[in-house]
């Protein structure tokens, strides 16, 4: 058996899997096949290992059973975590979730497994699991990182009358008319063989999707939408964000799809709380900023491109004090966006629907960090210029003028929003500003590689019309930012700074690459390093290359195939 990984989405995985020659995309499913059950299907097969078959799964024998007749090079896998199985996973490749079974509706243990097998050595194995998969559980199964799911259920569903459907399970009985266009249900029929098919077209439908959103980054929406139906996978979700976050975070990309934030669940994606500590964590206001304004968030992405905005920025330009102007957006679900991280994912590639009425999280997420920025950042002025998040914002400080009454929008608080500003008086407290421009981008640098970020702008100077700027230092240029990609991308100038840092490297045996960084050539990976980000390509001190992250730096140091760092500047 041959397992190749191909993209990412998170844990869940693209890739294929070789059985006796045989070619399956993944993540698939494995059809259980008998002599009374005969089903087609697109992956591999699973059957007992009395039954022959080239490019299928053989299940393991009972313990109760004689099992020195095994064919030689069967690739054989456990069977529902029972104890009498011979699950033989040293030989069979596959990695497997213990107990299934018994844990199905126990969401801790459930939780604990994922993390057990995803940080073991074992992450690259093929991960097995048997007895799960309905079709409106395969987006969850694959988000946690599933790569192979066996259809004993849908045969289960089958014999008992049950009706499968990518958003639960349907007494055959009670329905009327046959939602599902299938060939099986075009009959009419609700007897097993026909319940069987549907039940197979429904879940093979819904392993087709799951792989498309894998390959387009939007899993994380699938499963939010699939989840509702089913109380289990609601709280597996959510104990996967509280409990597994930094198993998830380290998956999850610096810079992904975009997205639409439209559930409960959404303000706790491992990329929005990745957002809301990396603001604590490293962010700082642009050195010279003295007045704080808090403004709304805007439908249209980036902010500034908005009409509200254009109005917002042409009262804080006519006051003359915009050089010393700090503007921060409140928005649900990121909380806090500082204008200069606009570009910066997720903060332009989200979406909400918006009712004017902020829930309890939203408003105490909201409150948390409005009440660190102005605590932590020092301002000489807060000024709150907000619509529907005043009410949770205004009580969350204390020491702040209010312009908006609410309607920030109007025509009246503009003016007083201008008024305000004007009326504020600049002492003579160190500079107003050196480079306005050259601070945002150090604010940038910093949330982008931490403390690392810092040194990239020191000594340094911006060339280009903001956002598609260039730093330049000593002649030679060391990094670019885009208004595409919102980050900045480094050269390898740049990368002798990160290395000199201590920071974002990858560290390779002695070659010099040529084309694109492979995993089986790195020794080590810094341990911040998320896929997405820029990294320095090393050799002792002497940096190499700089690139894209396309593994995590745990996956970087086991795997042996595979593409772990795509090059884009090399010495």
């Amino acid at each position: 058996m041959r397992f190749d990984l191909l993209g990412r989405d998170g844990l869940a995985r693209r890739g294929v899997i070789e059985i006796d020659e045989q070619e399956y995309p993944t993540p698939t499913l494995a059809t259980i096949g008998t002599e009374k059950l005969r089903v087609e299907c697109k992956g591999p097969r699973l059957t007992y290992e009395n039954i022959s078959e080239p490019g299928g799964l053989r299940v393991s024998g009972s313990s109760f059973f004689d099992t020195d007749s095994h064919e030689e090079g069967a690739i054989r896998v456990g069977f529902r975590g029972s104890p009498y199985s011979d699950a033989r996973t040293d030989k069979s490749g596959f990695v497997f979730l213990d107990n299934i079974s018994s844990i199905m509706l126990d969401s801790s243990r459930f939780v604990e497994q994922i993390v057990k097998v995803k940080s073991s050595n074992s992450l690259l194995k093929p991960l097995l699991c048997s007895v799960a998969g309905f079709p409106h559980r395969l987006a969850f199964l694959a988000y946690c990182g599933v790569d192979v799911i066996d259809t004993i259920p849908l045969v289960m569903a089958a014999r008992n009358g049950q009706y499968l459907t990518n958003h639960g399970i349907i007494d055959a009985s009670s329905i009327k008319e046959m939602p599902c266009s299938c060939e099986a249900c075009e009959s009419d029929r609700r007897d097993l063989d026909h319940l069987l098919r549907h039940n197979q077209s429904a879940a093979e439908s819904e392993m087709r999707l799951v792989r498309h959103a894998i390959d387009h980054g939007k899993l994380r929406e699938l499963v939010e939408s699939r989840v509702r139906c089913d109380p289990w996978l609601v709280q597996n979700l959510r104990l996967m964000d509280i409990t597994a976050y930094q198993l998830q975070e380290m998956h999850a990309p610096i810079k992904g799809a975009p997205f639409h934030a439209g559930s409960k669940e959404s303000l706790n994606r491992p990329d929005i709380t990745r957002w809301k500590m990396r603001i604590q964590e490293r962010y700082h206001r642009p050195e010279g900023t003295r007045i704080l304004v808090l403004i709304p968030c805007s439908a249209r992405k980036p902010y500034s491109l908005s009409k509200s905005h254009k109005r917002f920025r042409e009262a804080i330009l006519t006051s003359g004090k915009a050089p010393i102007v700090h503007e921060v957006i409140v928005t649900s679900p990121l909380g806090i966006v500082p204008r200069e991280l606009e570009l910066f994912y997720p903060a332009k590639d989200y979406d909400i629907p918006v009712t004017g009425h902020w829930d309890r999280d939203e408003k105490h997420m909201v409150q948390e960090l409005v009440s660190w920025l102005v605590s932590s950042e020092k301002y000489d002025l807060v000024i709150s210029h907000l619509g529907d998040e005043q009410e949770p914002v205004n009580s969350s400080i204390s020491d702040f003028v209010d312009t908006s009454g609410g309607d920030p929008g109007s025509r009246d608080s503009l003016n007083r929003l201008q008024e305000v500003l004007r009326d504020f008086d600049v002492d003579d407290r160190g500079p107003v500003r050196r480079s306005r421009n050259l601070e945002e981008l150090r604010s940038i640098c910093r949330f982008q590689f931490g403390p690392a970020g810092n040194a990239l702008c020191d000594g340094a100077a911006i060339m280009g019309r903001w956002p598609n700027v260039r730093m330049v230092r000593d002649g030679q240029q060391i990094g670019m930012l885009t208004a595409e990609r919102g980050m900045i991308s480094l050269t390898l100038e740049g990368g002798k700074v990160l290395a000199d840092a201590g920071s974002y490297r990858v560290e390779i045996d002695d070659f010099k690459p040529k084309g694109n960084l492979f995993a089986v050539g790195v020794k080590k990976a810094d341990g911040e390093i998320r896929i997405g980000d820029d990294v320095a390509i090393v050799h002792g001190k002497e940096v190499r290359a700089v690139g894209v992250a396309r593994m995590s730096p745990v996956e970087m140091e086991l795997a042996q195939r595979g593409e772990a760092v795509h090059i884009r500047h090399a010495a």
